[in-house]
């Protein structure tokens, strides 16, 4: 006979033994102690306890019958209590025995394996793991009390019009950019620090480079009742595009633009009544336009502060919607009394605008509102500049790993011509984002801007990419864009059509 066979019938005998030995214990456990008052509702007649006392002899001789044919001439000894235990309660019941305290086991089993399920101790402790998110979120690098993330990427690519205006040439062309966040893990407040640079060159022309970088760090203080304090400063450095409105006339290069600031926001939340106050300063500064031969264009004119106080009031008519009013005034100042042309450019600004706030947990959220902007200058000989204005931003969810944001944002701009107040520039963008798997997705972009001045400048993109995680550390990237830019001034309309593919790297 095998292994399994032996063990197979060690244990059937000893579950036959089990059950013979137990009997007797529950044949006693079955005769009503002395000291417990019989309860009327089990009490038996004499006739059916006697036949109940046969029926557990004949039981036992039969055990004793099986016993001896297996060969085994002593029983297992399992230890019980000798009288039974008690359950007093307020209605009278019937004694119960108490359970045996030790395992039942087999001794003629060499393994000494038990007969009765046991619980035992887990193999090992603590928190079980949970799932992990997204398999390809950066690990991050720990800087104290301090969590980094960082990203490089480098990608080359083909244009049709590389330099991106009319007349513009095809060429190749190569684009870094670089990424990092900085955020805090402290218990309460949090500090947050988010730096973004890029650097677009063609690789035939090193007139038209396209230098770009942001640093944005906020400090949030957790003050008491929901009331929060928040201050933010950023520094921002970008190129002028060649559709610009403001651009020097026959520039041949995209001049460097500076803005950078801070703000200053007391906020209240977790409340119905919600409430915000914010002061803002900016900070304007414009380069030299080359304009080619040596000749340059001094934009010292178009340098300014603005000076701005906003305040907002809501109240939340349900956990997924809450209303709103915002109202702002600022002050425009420009450093110099006059401009190229002889006009007081220093204005006053009155904003005020409408909206709601929506919060539908992980398929909607965002706020969208409508306003109205008035621009008054100190120069009589410039109109008011005012317009209607509709700025947002949603994000919708409409299934599992299917992300589409939508922005909306109106502004007034300055101009360099004389007489003229400036225009309102209208802007809004739509992206969605596809996770197929959790090494691919993909992603589409349509933007469009619209500017209301003489020229009625309209610029529209379009574009679609892809990207793979080759582990978590690397992925490869891809994207082709095409850009439309119509205006009524003479021959300034182009297109351009693009395509690059990357390598981005993560920590």
């Amino acid at each position: 006979m095998s292994k399994t066979g032996k063990h197979l019938s060690k244990f059937i005998v000893g579950s036959l033994l089990a059950t013979s030995q137990l009997t007797p214990v529950f044949a006693q456990s079955l005769e009503r102690p002395t000291d417990v008052q019989a309860d009327p509702v089990f009490t038996e007649t004499v006739q059916q306890a006697d036949a109940r006392r046969r029926n557990i002899d004949d039981l036992s001789t039969a055990d004793a019958r099986r016993n001896q044919l297996l060969g085994i001439s002593e029983p297992i000894e399992v230890e019980v209590p000798a009288t039974p235990v008690v359950v007093p309660t307020n209605t009278q019941q019937r004694a119960q025995p108490a359970l045996a305290a030790t395992p039942i086991t087999n001794p003629d089993d060499p393994d000494g394996s038990t007969l009765a399920n046991i619980a035992v101790d887990p193999v090992q402790t603590g928190t079980p793991a949970t799932p992990e998110g997204d398999p390809f979120a950066p690990t991050g690098i720990r800087l104290g009390t301090f969590d980094m993330n960082i990203s490089l990427e480098q990608a080359i690519g083909y244009s049709s019009n590389v330099s991106e205006q009319a007349g513009g040439e095809s060429g190749a062309f190569s684009e870094t950019s670089v990424a990092a966040a900085i955020t805090s893990n402290w218990s309460r407040h949090q500090w947050q620090t988010n730096i973004n640079g890029s650097y677009r060159r063609p690789y035939d022309d090193e007139e038209i480079d396209q230098p770009q970088l942001l640093v944005d760090t906020a400090l949030r203080l957790d003050l008491i009742d929901g009331y929060t304090l928040t201050t933010r400063g950023f520094y921002n450095i970008s190129t002028q595009g060649f559709t610009s409105s403001t651009l020097a006339p026959g520039a041949i290069d995209n001049p460097i633009q500076e803005n950078w600031g801070g703000s200053v926001e007391l906020q209240r939340t977790g409340r119905k009544l919600q409430l915000t106050l914010r002061g803002d300063v900016d900070r304007d500064e414009f380069q030299p336009a080359d304009l080619g031969g040596g000749i340059t264009q001094n934009e010292g004119d178009r340098n300014n502060n603005e000076y701005r106080l906003t305040a907002r009031v809501g109240y939340e008519i349900s956990p997924a919607l809450t209303p709103f009013v915002e109202g702002a005034y600022a002050i425009r100042d420009f450093d110099q009394a006059v401009d190229r042309n002889g006009n007081d450019r220093d204005s006053e600004i009155f904003e005020l605008r409408g909206g709601v706030e929506i919060d539908l947990s992980e398929k909607l959220t965002g706020e969208i509102a409508l306003g109205y902007v008035n621009e008054s200058f100190d120069d009589p000989a410039l109109e008011n500049l005012n317009a209607f204005t509709l700025n947002g931003q949603l994000n919708w969810s409409p299934e599992r790993d299917t992300q589409i944001g939508l922005t909306l944002g109106t502004t007034t701009n300055n101009s360099i011509t004389a007489n003229e107040n400036g225009s309102i520039i209208y802007n809004g963008r739509l992206d969605a984002t596809r996770q197929i798997t959790d090494r691919f997705s993909v992603n589409a972009f349509a933007d469009a801007q619209v500017e209301t001045n003489d020229d009625n400048n309209t610029t529209l993109q379009v574009g679609v990419g892809a990207q793979y995680w080759v582990n978590r550390f690397m992925a490869i990237t891809s994207q082709i864009d095409y850009q439309r830019f119509e205006t009524d001034a003479a021959n300034s309309s182009f297109d351009a059509t693009s395509g690059q593919i990357g390598v981005r790297l993560q920590r």
